[in-house]
């Protein structure tokens, strides 16, 4: 029902932009332009072992594919992006921003990842210091890294080497929706240093993956929120919550398993006995996924100072008997991130920043050679130019 009225919110504000720009009331043109330089030590998100192996891949990853296109366990990638919009007097004689933007992701090392970005969004002002927001963004095509697509048992002895298995590349398409609305509960003033706002958000995320990976595709709403407490002129604190449900369709898929755990012939050869079978078995990517942030904000001068921590967490659904990799996987991230603003002039800033993030899941090891997330760390430090024309 959410995001139903969701949509009903967005035809209205169209309609208001419409009839306003008609009449020349005031509506300007804007653009913002910005640049950020990221150094990115693990952007494949590999555990240490595949992180070692990509650096140097054995004879075997060479023949099955494992890491083709993958050049570089670390990158360095430089995003341009250019952002035109209108500004003008939108519903009620309030201020309404629309604002078109493209980004492009350039990674100096893994080429195969270079990938563009295409936003829609619609601001609105609200009485009392509210404000109703939605975005639309939409990734063409964006590879993940390889994943385990089949496997060929040469030898034929029933049991799959490393040479034996054949990866492709996991790419996808994606559209992220999302509606906020914030709205400010207690103003602060010079006789009350203390301000409140609260915000509610829904939106709705559909990725498909490309043949050979369907099944990792995953759809579903999401729903949020979170406060912002001001303390005097300078400091704000925040707080926000969210939980995503995704769902998957259960398909087939190939895994290597082990015929001695489940009592399956998985490869038709009359036994059940093989240690690495190839079996074509149901997988089901469906998740929950829970995400709580906090966030401390202080203003000094020219400079802006923002500190957060998040935690994710990601609960899979599959009911699947033979679905090593999702069947009662929980995954938790940790990140923390800092990052300083600089306003060198009335129309630009300068950023520096850092986030670490550590994942831990009880999936470490890739069971089934499937090429998922393993438990992880990540660092990525970055520096960038923000203009307004």
């Amino acid at each position: 029902m959410h995001l139903v009225h969701f949509s009903v919110c967005l035809v209205v504000a169209g309609s208001a932009l419409i009839s306003t720009s008609a009449t020349g009331q005031g509506w300007r043109p804007t653009a913002r332009l910005r640049a950020d330089v990221r150094v990115d030590d693990n952007p494949f998100l590999l555990d240490t072992l595949h992180r070692a192996r990509l650096a140097a891949p054995s004879p075997s990853d060479s023949v099955n594919g494992r890491f083709r296109e993958m050049e570089s366990a670390s990158d360095v990638i430089t995003t341009p992006r250019l952002e035109l919009g209108v500004e003008g007097r939108g519903l009620s004689g309030r201020t309404m921003v629309v604002t078109a933007g493209v980004k492009y992701e350039l990674n100096s090392r893994n080429v195969a990842r270079r990938h563009s970005e295409l936003q829609l969004e619609i601001a609105q002002s609200l009485r009392r210091g509210g404000e109703i927001r939605f975005t639309a963004d939409w990734r063409p095509s964006y590879f993940h890294k390889n994943y385990l697509a089949d496997a060929v048992d040469l030898d034929a002895n029933g049991n799959i080497s490393s040479s034996e298995r054949v990866y492709a590349a996991g790419t996808s398409h994606e559209v992220d929706l999302e509606l906020r609305y914030r709205q400010r509960l207690l103003k602060a003033t010079r006789h009350r240093l203390l301000g409140l706002s609260a915000e509610l958000r829904g939106g709705y995320l559909d990725r498909r993956y490309d043949a050979p990976f369907p099944a990792r595709g995953r759809k579903g709403p999401d729903v949020g929120g979170g406060v912002a407490i001001q303390m005097g002129p300078t400091v704000t604190l925040g707080l926000d919550y969210s939980v995503a449900s995704l769902g998957g369709t259960p398909a087939p898929a190939i895994l290597i398993l082990d015929e001695n755990r489940f009592g399956v012939d998985f490869n038709g050869n009359l036994t059940a006995t093989d240690s690495n079978a190839r079996a074509a078995v149901l997988v089901d990517y469906s998740r929950v996924e829970r995400q709580l942030d906090a966030s401390f904000r202080a203003a000094a001068g020219a400079a802006t100072v923002i500190v957060e921590y998040g935690r994710r967490s990601r609960h899979f659904d599959s009911v699947q008997p033979y679905d090593v990799v999702n069947r009662g996987r929980r995954d938790v991230l940790k990140e923390i991130t800092v990052d300083t603003e600089l306003r060198v002039s009335r129309d630009a800033r300068l950023t520096l920043g850092v986030r670490r993030g550590a994942q831990t899941t009880n999936r470490a090891g890739d069971p089934a050679s499937a090429g998922d997330v393993a438990d992880y760390s990540r660092h990525v430090w970055w520096a960038g130019l923000r203009y307004r024309f």
